[in-house]
């Protein structure tokens, strides 16, 4: 019975269709054991399940069917076989590092669509500890809140540009934003002139937000944000907050329409602050 299978008693044996047997036996990867010359039927040895739960097992690791052939027929010696084995390790480590990127994209968008979801009507500062957060930063020959909508996507396009070739992941640009210094802030000479975005925590072209407490403020585009700085600016002062760092404005949830001329962005506004001892503003 097991020594002469017809081809769909030892397909279903082996949870495999006969489709992919006849395939196997195409490729010249696994042939039947007989074949009747009369009848053309194709029959299998139960033993030859051995060579099936290898393909099957190599297949999970996104070999090639000619790779398993080659590793199963030609590599006689245990160095090459580690060798073959090697790279293959080596790709499926690409492969994760690039899927763990991809998720962490995705928890990014996700998380920017809640905090649009919780703070689109805030209209009160607040306070919140974050994290030391690296950033490429991007430098500009122009002001931003001097730029038109044209010329803002075409210093977009150039940044972005910047960034394929760092081979950077472009998820990374749903969260663009800039910086202005601390001293222009307080003088309230609105001038940013540095672009930036969120870098993975592995990357080496970085600089980084330091960690500590940040007033933010929200809005709902760039032409808002221009009068809010003044208020953002008031509201500090009149909260008795000290300005410790610079200026920084963080594009935290964009979705666009497919036929829109402008973005639709919700913008937080954030800078480095400890409270006042002293009534003095600086």
């Amino acid at each position: 019975m097991f020594a002469k299978m017809k081809i769909g008693h030892f397909a279903k044996y082996n949870n495999i269709s006969v489709q992919t047997l006849r395939y196997y036996e195409q490729i010249d990867l696994l042939h039947p054991a007989f074949i009747d010359e009369e009848s053309n039927y194709r029959y299998y040895h139960i033993n030859q399940s051995a060579a099936v739960d290898n393909i099957q097992f190599l297949k999970q690791f996104n070999f090639s069917l000619e790779e398993i052939k080659h590793i199963m027929n030609d590599t006689e010696g245990l160095a090459e076989l580690s060798q073959t084995v090697e790279r293959k390790k080596e790709e499926l480590l690409e492969q994760r590092a690039a899927l763990d990127q991809q998720l962490e994209d995705i928890d990014s968008f996700q998380a920017g669509a809640l905090i649009f979801q919780e703070k689109k009507n805030q209209t009160e500062i607040e306070v919140a500890h974050f994290p030391a957060r690296p950033v490429l930063t991007y430098p500009i020959d122009k002001n931003i809140y001097e730029m038109s909508d044209e010329e803002y996507e075409y210093y977009l396009r150039a940044f972005k540009n910047h960034v394929s070739q760092l081979k950077m992941p472009i998820g990374r640009f749903n969260r663009v934003g800039s910086i202005m210094s601390k001293k222009q802030f307080l003088a309230e000479d609105f001038v940013s002139q540095e672009l930036f975005i969120f870098t993975p925590s592995h990357f080496d072209h970085k600089e980084s937000l330091k960690s500590g407490l940040y007033a933010t403020f929200y809005c709902h585009s760039f032409k808002e944000e221009l009068p809010a700085l003044s208020q953002f600016k008031a509201a500090l002062q009149q909260e008795n907050y000290q300005i410790v760092g610079d200026y920084v404005c963080e594009v935290v949830y964009e979705k666009n329409k497919t036929d829109a001329m402008n973005r639709r962005m919700f913008i937080r506004m954030q800078i480095p602050v400890k409270k006042r001892v002293e009534n003095l503003w600086k």
